[in-house]
């Protein structure tokens, strides 16, 4: 390789090189956050060095090289018992709050970057309070220890998606997993896609353009901490402020006066009408559109990430979320599919009476044998089961954005992927890699055998724990589930890479193996969680690859510590599950989804879907004579729609046309049901201002705080709702403890933003 590849140290550092990890280094040097707008213009290249003109997603490299750095110190070392020990805790204990976030209207778990910040704190006690040298503290704490410890926590920290089915088993049919079939069928689920990312790194993660924005708030904060003493000191006193704030500031709109966290001026004027809270009520799950509602909760405004996704990503979103409001009135004005018969927002299932022409919740267990499988006597007696309007609209365009989404990746990266298949993974010619491509070059990667044995060891435990947890999926259902997700893994995870939002493989899946496996809604379920969950644990991988990638981690280590931490998470994510569904089960089953403190939105979500795809079979659901056909033609019909807008960006290459971009405008029109709405309007502002305002006015600041002060906001608003829930709304002893009724808290009405207050008891909403 070349010197000028080469990573850069300080040059202070050039006679400690064979010693760099000892404690004689106290420090690491990281250049400073440079501002782009005192760079010498070049005349001839006036448009690359203009913020004001510069098209956004140049902008957007741009700032991530300036957030991430551009430089490397290979002496610094990665593993050490410190890490491990700090990774385990910590990863403990966010699967814990993430699994808890499940049942929350809007869950926002522990953030990574919070958890990084915790990991600091006590890994820097660790290095200075135990004594320098020997196994206990070998070396001081390090940005690539950090980044190692990131990861681990990360691939802790959701809510896997095979809890979802657990929940739904628990709730909705008989004889569920035991623990151990469960724990293993959690972490068996997350393994598999891990050998899928292998495959896919030339593409997802080796690429400038696969900028997985929201990484960024990680990698700046892990910068931030081990940067230069002054910069590191200012820009931490920065970022525990907004976090202090943010943590006391959320007692109030979460405990004391909920009504900041959604309210409408029209229904507060008007709260007898019902139409009033369809259209403008937003603070309870599926209350409402949340036309013009005001929230000032960071737990609801953080929906969309509005200011960490580029603004062209988010103006595709929310000109979605402007369609949809639009839309649904009208289907439920105009009576499509018997809207007007059910709720305006839910995402249960419901049986028609036919006297009086109105829903009620399916009574499923009725057309259930035994077995689970389907009673097709019973389901002749009670009837098809029937969706709310607007969910069967964002059933058509989840269908519409997945194969809207191979037509996009293949029409405007197609030429990309085309290159780098041609172009051997080892033999990047040199005018094709970026900086962070050339210093990765000093560390071995992962051994491709390495991912093919976790991907054989997953579909193997799959195939044992469909038969042991009686799920009815035979073995070559498990292994077309994830064909289907290897299939579709590289279009739908480069969308996620370079937007950071996009649609998963549940509802295709869904429809495949109603095909294939008719009248078994659990079969369903595993089938779906292992289509679903293997690409997007694939993307997973990708995306702590590229955190990896971008602080100069070596590839090993990195693998590593995603398998550690997927194995705690899975544990934990069991025992929280399990507590919930056993103490909550009430609240969860509620028809309406819940109450503004707990949700069954998502286990009623994937109940239902189990019934309609699985049980009754996609034929008889969304076949040519049922009312919903248009369910399965949104497949055919996505692939086309990206096609307009290609066109006028080929006929007009200047105008920005290739900036439309039809997955995510989707995303939008799919944002209801199962959520609030309240803080679609405030969020957007919030948008508006940082990523469209600031970033180009005052990019300096937009780089080095931004992505901090989202951190901390998410940081500081999640601990006080994890607090919330475990001390006063009843996560940990079972017990309610609630702020006494007022105006701002008016807990006893049906909607706490006080829509239809005095509404007809019993008036259909």
């Amino acid at each position: 390789m070349s010197e000028d590849i080469h990573h850069k140290t300080d040059p202070s550092l050039d006679e400690e090189k064979k010693t760099a990890a000892s404690w004689d280094l106290k420090q690491e040097t990281v250049e400073p956050i440079e501002d782009i707008t005192k760079r010498p213009v070049d005349d001839d290249r006036l448009f690359e060095n203009d913020i004001q003109h510069m098209h956004e997603d140049e902008l957007d490299i741009i700032n991530v090289n300036k957030v991430v750095g551009t430089s490397d110190d290979t002496t610094l070392r990665c593993f050490s018992v410190r890490g491990v020990v700090i990774g385990i805790g910590l990863a403990a204990l966010s699967s814990s709050v993430s699994q808890l976030m499940f049942f929350k209207p809007v869950g926002l778990a522990l953030s990574d970057t919070f958890m990084i910040m915790v990991a600091y704190v006590l890994c820097t006690l660790w290095s200075k309070l135990m004594p320098k040298g020997g196994w206990l503290n070998p070396f001081p704490f390090n940005s690539k220890e950090f980044a190692c410890i990131y990861v681990i926590v990360s691939s802790a920290n959701v809510s896997s998606y095979a809890t979802y089915i657990l929940s739904a088993q628990s709730l909705y049919y008989d004889n569920p997993p035991s623990g151990a079939g469960a724990i293993f069928l959690i972490f068996a689920t997350q393994l598999v896609g891990y050998g899928i990312a292998g495959q896919l790194r030339s593409f997802l993660v080796y690429p400038a353009n696969m900028i997985w924005p929201i990484t960024l708030p990680t990698v700046s904060l892990i910068r931030t901490l081990t940067s230069d003493k002054n910069e590191a000191r200012t820009r931490s006193r920065y970022f525990f402020y907004i976090f202090g704030a943010a943590f006391v500031y959320a007692f109030i709109p979460e405990y004391m006066f909920p009504l900041l966290g959604g309210f409408s001026i029209f229904c507060l004027a008007k709260n007898d009408s019902v139409w009033f809270t369809r259209l403008f009520g937003g603070s309870n799950v599926n209350e409402g559109l949340g036309i013009l509602s005001l929230s000032f909760d960071w737990n609801f405004l953080s929906y969309y990430y509005p200011m960490v996704l580029p603004l062209w990503v988010q103006l595709n979103i929310y000109f979605g979320v402007l369609l949809l409001w639009i839309i649904g009135p009208l289907l439920w004005y105009y009576d499509v599919w018997d809207a007007q018969s059910f709720r305006f927002l839910s995402n249960g299932i419901f049986a028609m009476n036919e006297t009086t022409h109105l829903g009620y919740t399916y009574p499923q267990k009725d057309v259930l044998n035994a077995d689970n499988s389907l009673n097709y006597t019973k389901l002749d007696e009670i009837g098809i089961p029937k969706y709310s309007t607007i969910f069967a609209l964002s059933y058509i365009c989840i269908n519409f954005g997945v194969t809207a989404s191979i037509t996009h990746v293949g029409l405007y990266y197609g030429k990309q992927i085309w290159a780098t298949i041609r172009t051997a993974k080892a033999n990047y010619d040199e005018k094709t890699q970026d900086v962070h491509n050339k210093l990765m070059q000093n560390y071995p990667e992962v051994p491709t055998w390495w991912y093919y044995i976790v991907f054989v060891l997953g579909i193997a435990v799959n195939i044992g724990l469909a038969y042991a947890n009686q799920s009815s999926l035979p073995a070559w259902g498990v292994i077309l589930a994830v064909a289907v997700s290897m299939f579709l893994s590289l279009p739908l995870n480069m969308i996620e890479a370079i937007t950071g939002q996009g649609f998963g493989l549940n509802v295709l899946t869904e429809m495949i193996c109603g095909f294939i496996l008719p009248g078994y809604p659990v079969a369903n379920m595993y089938f779906k969680t292992l289509g679903y969950n293997t690409l997007n644990q694939a993307g997973k991988m990708a995306k702590d690859l590229k955190v990896g990638h971008y602080l100069k981690v070596p590839p090993r280590m990195i693998f590593s510590s995603q398998i550690l931490g997927t194995i705690i998470g899975s544990i934990f994510n069991y025992i929280v599950n399990d507590n919930i569904v056993t103490t909550k089960r009430d609240i969860l089953l509620d028809p309406e989804g819940g109450n503004n403190i707990w949700s069954g939105a998502s286990p009623q979500t994937i109940n239902s879907a189990a019934v309609t795809w699985g049980g009754i079979g996609p034929l008889a659901m969304f076949g040519p004579s049922s009312q919903y056909y248009i369910v399965l033609w949104a497949f055919v019909i996505g692939f086309f729609l990206p096609v307009p807008g290609w066109l006028l960006h080929k006929k007009f290459p200047n105008v920005g046309f290739n900036y439309i971009n039809v997955p995510m405008i989707l995303v939008g029109l799919a944002t209801l049901p199962g959520t609030n709405s309240s803080w679609i309007t405030v969020s957007f502002i919030v948008i508006v201002v940082t990523q469209g305002f600031i970033k180009r006015r005052y990019n300096n600041w937009f780089v080095k705080y931004n992505y901090l002060t989202s951190a901390a906001l998410d940081s500081g608003t999640s601990l006080m709702v994890f607090f919330l829930s475990m001390a006063l709304f009843g996560g940990g002893s079972g017990i309610v403890y609630n702020f006494p009724v007022w105006w701002g808290n008016r807990i006893d009405a049906r909607y706490v933003d006080q829509c239809c207050l005095n509404c007809d008891e019993g008036a259909l909403i």
